[in-house]
C-alpha cells in the first residue's frame, strides 16, 4: 500500500503537464513515500535533479518512453480486449 507523506501539505501541482513532480520530490513533498524514494535514493537522485531543472528534457524523455511503450506487444482483434473495468477482464 502506498502511504501519503503528508495529509496536511500536499505537493504543489498545476494543471499543466510539466516537471513539477520532480520539483516536489526535491522539496520533500512527493505524494507517496514510494515516489519520494526516487529523490532519497542516490541512484535515482541525479535523474530527479535533472528533470526538475530541465522541463524540456523531461518532456522529451517522456515522449520517448511513451513511444517505446506504444510498441509493446499490443494485442489486437480477437487476441485483445478493451476492458470495461481495468481491474479485471471482461
Amino acid at each position: 500500500m502506498w502511504t501519503p507523506i503528508s495529509d496536511r501539505h500536499g505537493p504543489t501541482t498545476t494543471h499543466v503537464f510539466d516537471n513539477a513532480y520532480f520539483k516536489n520530490l526535491q522539496n520533500g513533498t512527493g505524494l507517496f513515500s514510494s515516489d519520494q524514494v526516487l529523490f532519497t535514493d542516490p541512484r535515482s537522485r541525479p535523474n530527479v535533479n535533472y528533470f526538475a531543472s530541465n522541463n524540456t528534457a523531461f518532456r522529451e524523455a517522456f515522449k520517448t518512453a511513451m513511444t517505446k511503450l506504444g510498441r509493446v506487444g499490443v494485442l489486437t482483434g480477437s487476441k485483445g480486449e478493451i476492458r470495461i473495468n481495468c481491474t479485471r477482464p471482461n
